[in-house]
């Protein structure tokens, strides 16, 4: 998958660590680069062109070969092997080209989040949106980042457009989504979204956590408890969710605060004068330097 990264590696309670664009970087503020384009409208219909033009290669390799080996009592089968080989190394050339586009857009694009222009960065995502007829599941990836990036942003209606079209496999976008919709009330959604991530990212540790996180909140002590056992099937020696699994079988408040700013950038809970004051720091030294005032 391709993602926006930032500097904050989030918690090592969490293996496959990603954590969202821009967290523990970007100040809170509204931006008016949410919008969607033209371009966007252009991609609705996600047709996937190198799959296309894989399959016509190989047919027409099928074609070719039947026409030249065509007395041959071996060559209909040969030349169906021979197609379907076509066409599979078609794709993957086709892929890797699309990939070396895109990395170089990404390494931008990255620059310019941490530069402090999310305006620029999503503008620059939503330039990428005609690529995905070319490149399989690209388009569900490029909308978590853009909603990823409006949440950060604090402009959570475009955010909530986004995030509802991004791939469920894109686990940051996915608990980005959840927190909007459990800030808004509504219980039912985010239950189902946390349910469907979990199902698409089982070894993403966070997730089982949030989930029970949220039960617990709910008062639904034994469906907590539920989620922190299945994360810790997915990774026994994980800390934070035996830690979390014992405070919740005593009674106790969950402690979330070893996953890091990939779960203050939820927004569930305040940042941490400790954190927050290590962030500013942060940001200060990559800020420009200031002016020598002249004597």
């Amino acid at each position: 998958h391709y993602r926006v990264r930032s500097d904050e590696t989030g918690s090592a309670c969490d293996r496959d660590e990603h954590p969202p664009p821009c967290a523990g970087i970007m100040p809170r503020r509204r931006s008016r680069g949410c919008s969607r384009s033209h371009r966007e409208e252009r991609t609705k219909r996600n047709g996937v062109y190198s799959v296309l033009v894989a399959l016509l290669i190989g047919v027409g390799a099928f074609a070719i070969w039947e026409s030249v080996a065509v007395q041959l009592e071996w060559a209909f089968g040969f030349g169906i092997l021979l197609g379907v080989v076509i066409a599979i190394t078609s794709f993957a050339m086709l892929s890797r080209r699309t990939a070396k586009r895109l990395e170089s857009r990404f390494e931008q694009i990255q620059r310019q989040i941490q530069g402090g222009n999310t305006k620029l960065a999503l503008k620059s995502l939503e330039e990428m949106l005609p690529l995905a007829k070319w490149q399989v599941l690209l388009k569900g990836q490029l909308h978590a980042q853009m909603g990823s990036l409006c949440f950060t942003t604090g402009d959570n209606a475009k955010a909530l457009e986004y995030l509802e079209k991004a791939s469920p496999r894109m686990s940051d976008g996915q608990l980005f989504l959840a927190s909007l919709h459990y800030r808004k009330g509504d219980l039912a959604k985010t239950k189902q979204v946390l349910t469907t991530a979990i199902q698409h990212s089982k070894k993403q540790v966070i997730l089982y956590n949030v989930y029970a996180w949220i039960l617990n909140k709910e008062g639904d002590r034994d469906g907590a408890i539920d989620q922190l056992l299945r994360g810790l099937k997915v990774e026994k020696d994980n800390e934070a969710t035996k830690d979390n699994l014992q405070r919740i079988q005593n009674g106790k408040k969950m402690n979330m605060k070893r996953f890091g700013m990939t779960w203050y950038g939820l927004q569930f809970e305040k940042l941490p004068a400790s954190m927050r004051q290590g962030q500013q720091q942060m940001m200060a030294r990559k800020g420009f330097r200031q002016k020598r005032r002249r004597r």
